[in-house]
C-alpha cells in the first residue's frame, strides 16, 4: 500500500505498547521506514528539539577529550560468547514488526564458550606518549606503547603460545580509533589526535552531519528517557573500516541510495541514536544493516570525572552476524565497567616502557622496511668496571701478565676477513705497545682448530709481544681460543661486533671499549696521563693511611732509640 508522503510530512504517530509509549514523526524519505507497523492516532509535538541541535550537543559532550594534558582510564571487560543462551534485551529498541522492541536474535552455534574471565582495558595518554593495553586472561595480552621516540607493541597469544614484538618509527595507524575501538564511548563523531590524525570533515559522510539526522520519536532506552535519532549515509564510497561483517547485500543503484549504492553492504545501512532528554548525552547507538541489528552500543552512569567532563562509567555492546538463512544472530556481548579515570595527573614513566625479552620474535619496521629477527639484548657496557675473569678467554702464563698491568684485549675470528686484517695491523704495533707495558690478548671466538690457528699465525708472522719487563716470555703469542660458550662470553664481556677492543688500566678497570686501531695510540696516551696524574696526586697529598703509617714509623724509631740509650746507660 502506498502512503501519501505529502500528507504525512510533519505529522507524528503515537505508538502505545506494553513496553513504552513513543511519539514518532512520520517522515518517509529515501532509505527510511516507519519505526513500527503499529497504527495509532496522529498528534503534533512542537516542543521537541531540533535533531541537529541534539547531535551537536552530543558531540560537544565528547570534545573535552581534546582539551586535557593527560588521561588514564582502566576498564574491566567481560565477554560472553553466544554458546550460552542470552535473553533478549527489550531495552535495546531494535524495532521490528513484533510487539517487543528487541526481538530475540537466533544464537550463533559457532562458539560454545560462554562467559569469559574478566579482562582489563587500559588507556594512557599525555602530551607526548600513548599507551593501550588489552588483556584477556588465558587468551591474549596486547600492549602498545608510543614512548615519544618509537612504537613498541607486545602481543602474546596464550592459546597458540606465540609472542611477538613490533617496532615502528611512527605512532600513526597504530592506535586507530583510540578508546572507541574497544569501548562504546566516544562514538558520536570521528576524532583526530596527534598520534592518529584523521580527516574529520571527510569522515562525517560516514558518521553523519548534524543536519542529516532525523528525529524519529522518543523512547525509554535502558531505563533512560531518550530522543531517537536516525541517519542513513548516502555519500560513503566504500567500507570505512575495511570489513563487510558478512552483512553484504546486493549492489544497488546509486540513483536510489546515492554514492553509497556503489558499495556492497552499505546501501541499506543506517544508524540510530538514543540521546538523553535531560542531559543531551548519548546512551545508545545502533548500527542497522538491512533494517536488522549489526552492532548495538550502550552507555550509562555518566559521572563528572573532572570539572565539566562527563564519562559513562558503564558501557557495553552486542555484535550480530547472520546465520545460514540470513537471519540476525547474536555472536557476542561485551560488558564494560570503568574502574578508574584520572585526568591531568602526571603519569609514571613505567607505563610507557616495554622491556624486550631475549629470544622473542621481533617485527622491526623502524627503517621503513620490515625485517624479522629474534631479539638478543645489547651486551652490558664495561667502562669503569673491573674486567671479568681473564681465565674465561686466556690460559697459561699469559694469565698473570694480563692481571698485573695494562691490558689490550681483542676479540676476533680467524674465519672472518675483517678480523684477520685487524690482527695483522695490531701485530704491527705490538713492539710499541710492549714498550708502554701493555699486554695484548687476542681471543679467538669461533671453534677453530688450534692447529689451523697456529699455522695461520706462523704463516703471517703474528707476534703479539707482552710487556717489555717480561719479554723473555714474549716468544709465545697471547692468542687463545675461547673454550667455553663463545656467545655467552661475548655477551658478558660486552662484545657487540667483531673485531672488538677492550683496554684496561693497571688495576684491571676497563677504560675504553669498542674503538678502532686508529684511536689506539690516543687511548693509551690518555691512560698513561691518568696514571701519571694519580701518582703526582699521591705524592703531593698522601692518604690518611699513608700519613698514619709514616707517623707510626717515626714513633717506633724514637722508642727504639730511647730504649737503646737507657740500656747503654
Amino acid at each position: 500500500m502506498r502512503t501519501n508522503r505529502r500528507l504525512l510530512r510533519g505529522s507524528w504517530l503515537v505508538i502505545r505498547s506494553s513496553i513504552h509509549d513513543a511519539r514518532v514523526p512520520v517522515h518517509v524519505v529515501a532509505g527510511f521506514t516507519l519505526m513500527c507497523a503499529f497504527a495509532g492516532p496522529i498528534c503534533l509535538a512542537r516542543s521537541d528539539p531540533d535533531a541537529a541541535e541534539l547531535v551537536r550537543a552530543v558531540r560537544e559532550s565528547e570534545n573535552w577529550i581534546h582539551n586535557i594534558d593527560s588521561l588514564l582510564i582502566r576498564i574491566e571487560s567481560k565477554w560472553t560468547k553466544t554458546g550460552t543462551p542470552v535473553a533478549p534485551d527489550c531495552n535495546s529498541c531494535v524495532e521490528s514488526d513484533d510487539k517487543c522492541a528487541a526481538p530475540a536474535p537466533k544464537l550463533s552455534q559457532a562458539s560454545q564458550v560462554g562467559p569469559m574471565p574478566a579482562g582489563i582495558l587500559e588507556y594512557a595518554i599525555d602530551q607526548a606518549r600513548v599507551r593501550f593495553l588489552d588483556e584477556q586472561p588465558q587468551r591474549w595480552r596486547r600492549l602498545r606503547v608510543w614512548d615519544g621516540k618509537q612504537l613498541i607493541a607486545h602481543e602474546v597469544s596464550f592459546g597458540s603460545k606465540q609472542e611477538t614484538y613490533n617496532l615502528n618509527w611512527t605512532a600513526q595507524g597504530s592506535f586507530d580509533e583510540f578508546l572507541a575501538y574497544q569501548t562504546s564511548w566516544p562514538r558520536a563523531q570521528p576524532h583526530s589526535f596527534w598520534w592518529d590524525i584523521k580527516d574529520v570533515d571527510g569522515l562525517l559522510c560516514y558518521y553523519g552531519r548534524a543536519e542529516e539526522f532525523v528525529l524519529t520519536g522518543r523512547s525509554s532506552y535502558r531505563g533512560i528517557d531518550c530522543y531517537c535519532l536516525e541517519f542513513c549515509p548516502t555519500e560513503v564510497r566504500g567500507i570505512v573500516d575495511g570489513q563487510s561483517y558478512r552483512c553484504d547485500s546486493a549492489a544497488v543503484s546509486s540513483d536510489e541510495y546515492g554514492l553509497i549504492g556503489e558499495a556492497r553492504g552499505l546501501a541499506d545501512q543506517s544508524y540510530r541514536w538514543y540521546v538523553g532528554e535531560k542531559d543531551r548525552r548519548l546512551y545508545g547507538l545502533v548500527w542497522l544493516i538491512g533494517k536488522r541489528p549489526h552492532t548495538v552500543h550502550w552507555m550509562s552512569d555518566y559521572r563528572e570525572v573532572a570539572a565539566g567532563r562527563w564519562f559513562p562509567m558503564t558501557q557495553g555492546y552486542e555484535l550480530y552476524g547472520r546465520d545460514a538463512n540470513g537471519e540476525p544472530c547474536l555472536e557476542a556481548r561485551r560488558e564494560l565497567k570503568v574502574l578508574q579515570v584520572r585526568i591531568n595527573e602526571k603519569l609514571p614513566d613505567e607505563l610507557f616502557r616495554i622491556e624486550l625479552k631475549k629470544g622473542v620474535q621481533v617485527v622491526d619496521s623502524r627503517s621503513g622496511r620490515t625485517t624479522r629477527y629474534t631479539y638478543e639484548p645489547d651486551p652490558p657496557q664495561l667502562i669503569g668496571k673491573v674486567l671479568p675473569a681473564i681465565e674465561d678467554i686466556l690460559s697459561g702464563p699469559s694469565v698473570e701478565q694480563a692481571k698485573n698491568g695494562k691490558t689490550l684485549i681483542c676479540f676476533w675470528d680467524v674465519e672472518q676477513r675483517p678480523s684477520r686484517h685487524f690482527i695483522k695491523k695490531l701485530a704491527e704495533q705490538a713492539e710499541n705497545l710492549a714498550q708502554q707495558n701493555v699486554t695484548i690478548v687476542a681471543a679467538q671466538t669461533s671453534k677453530a682448530e688450534q692447529r689451523l690457528l697456529d699455522e695461520w699465525v706462523k704463516q703471517n708472522d703474528i707476534r703479539l709481544l707482552t710487556r717489555a719487563s717480561q719479554r723473555s716470555a714474549a716468544s709465545q703469542s697471547s692468542i687463545s681460543i675461547v673454550q667455553a660458550d663463545a656467545e655467552a662470553i661475548k655477551y658478558s664481556w660486552g662484545v657487540r661486533s667483531l673485531p672488538w677492543l677492550i683496554l684496561t688500566d693497571h688495576k684491571g678497570v676497563v677504560r675504553a671499549e669498542g674503538f678502532g686501531l686508529n684511536e689506539l695510540a690516543a687511548r693509551i696516551a690518555e691512560l698513561i696521563d691518568a696514571e701519571r696524574r694519580d701518582l703526582n696526586r699521591v705524592a703531593r697529598d698522601p692518604s690518611p693511611v699513608t700519613r698514619r703509617s709514616s707517623v707510626g714509623s717515626r714513633a717506633t724509631e724514637a722508642s727504639c732509640f730511647a730504649a737503646k740509650r737507657c740500656f747503654a746507660e
